[in-house]
């Protein structure tokens, strides 16, 4: 139950805290949350404009300025521009960009009633605007349908090339120079090369082999995929190669070399079980490692994922960035959770008695 129990708090002060940074650009103001201009026609006059905008008071009457309820300068944008006489209510800039805090509590009170009332926020693409509640379950299923994948692809990969370069040492040698090239490659470089890879193939063959970009219905798999395998793998197996040359100096490795034991089976009977800790210790950084893979990869490839939505510059999020970001968090948390499951059923726990 205590167990339970810290898992909650700590994933609700991470989810928490995605929150608060995903929002922190509200923390600084480039326009007055309580003034709003608006231009007149000669019919009107500010005096009628204030008797129809509860609330508001004339700050400025040559510049037609008013002040109105703080934080809510685009609601009362949008009653200015239905009244007789009204056309172009605009926001009046500060004279210099400064932090508020009194703005940011005010934007996340907003942001969180919006919540529970079913408003996710919104996403503009050209003309159109998109409710984010209408499309974050097709966006999380999209994005799943490579990062699982992915990711499992990974872990099983790499696991068995490291098993593989402990048996055959000649192997191994290529292996091991292999991995210390692709651990050098920021992960940006390595879907550029795969990208690159994918035309000269297309070019090559004079068929669309793998798919570079999304357009239409048309999903890229192949490159997200890799992204997400290859980049978590490095990880995962420069981990175990060291875990795995760790256990075969122990003295237990010895008497059973000394037995008549093959290396293989030394491997495959003893060291397997013992690197287990070591492979669960490494998986939550590895999934957060793939995560952020599969975002750069979804922006790359111009996919609209949970990470394309973010930093897609197809679409305009105006107040969809937290919702993705707090989704994201949710998915490494629950992968965070199962591989803490897997441990307590992996991973035998020895205890000092006193």
């Amino acid at each position: 139950m205590k167990i339970i129990l810290k898992w909650g708090i700590l994933s609700l002060i991470t989810i928490a805290a995605v929150f608060l940074l995903s929002n922190i650009s509200k923390a600084f103001i480039l326009e007055a949350p309580d003034l709003l201009r608006i231009n007149l026609s000669s019919e009107s006059t500010n005096e009628e404009v204030v008797s129809q905008l509860p609330g508001s008071t004339i700050v400025d009457a040559s510049r037609h300025i008013f002040s109105v309820p703080y934080g809510r300068v685009d609601d009362y944008g949008k009653l200015a521009i239905n009244l007789p006489g009204v056309f172009l209510p605009r926001t009046v800039p500060v004279e210099k960009p400064e932090i508020s805090f009194r703005y940011y509590l005010f934007s996340l009170k907003d942001l969180l009633h919006d919540y529970s009332h079913g408003e996710l926020g919104l996403i503009r693409t050209g003309n159109y605007v998109i409710q984010v509640k209408s499309i974050v379950t097709e966006t999380i299923i999209r994005t799943c349908t490579y990062f699982i994948p992915g990711l499992i692809t990974g872990v099983l990969l790499s696991v068995l090339l490291s098993l593989l370069a402990s048996i055959r040492s000649a192997i191994g040698r290529l292996l091991d120079s292999v991995h210390a090239v692709l651990s050098g490659l920021p992960d940006f470089l390595l879907i550029i090369l795969i990208q690159l890879m994918s035309i000269y193939l297309t070019r090559l063959t004079g068929r669309n082999v793998i798919l570079v970009a999304h357009y239409g219905n048309n999903i890229p798999f192949t490159i997200p995929f890799l992204a997400i395998s290859l980049i978590p793998g490095v990880l995962i197996y420069g981990t175990l190669r060291l875990a795995i040359e760790r256990e075969m100096t122990q003295d237990y490795i010895t008497t059973a070399l000394a037995k008549g034991l093959s290396q293989r089976e030394v491997i495959f009977r003893h060291v397997i079980r013992n690197i287990m800790e070591d492979l669960l210790m490494v998986l939550p950084k590895a999934t957060t490692l793939a995560l952020a893979s599969m975002a750069v990869a979804e922006a790359m490839c111009d996919i609209l994922g949970l990470g394309g939505y973010i930093v897609s510059s197809r679409v305009q999020n105006i107040s969809a960035t937290p919702i993705f970001c707090i989704v994201l968090v949710i998915l490494a948390i629950l992968f965070h959770i199962t591989y803490a499951l897997l441990s307590k059923l992996f991973v035998v726990q020895i205890k000092e008695s006193a």
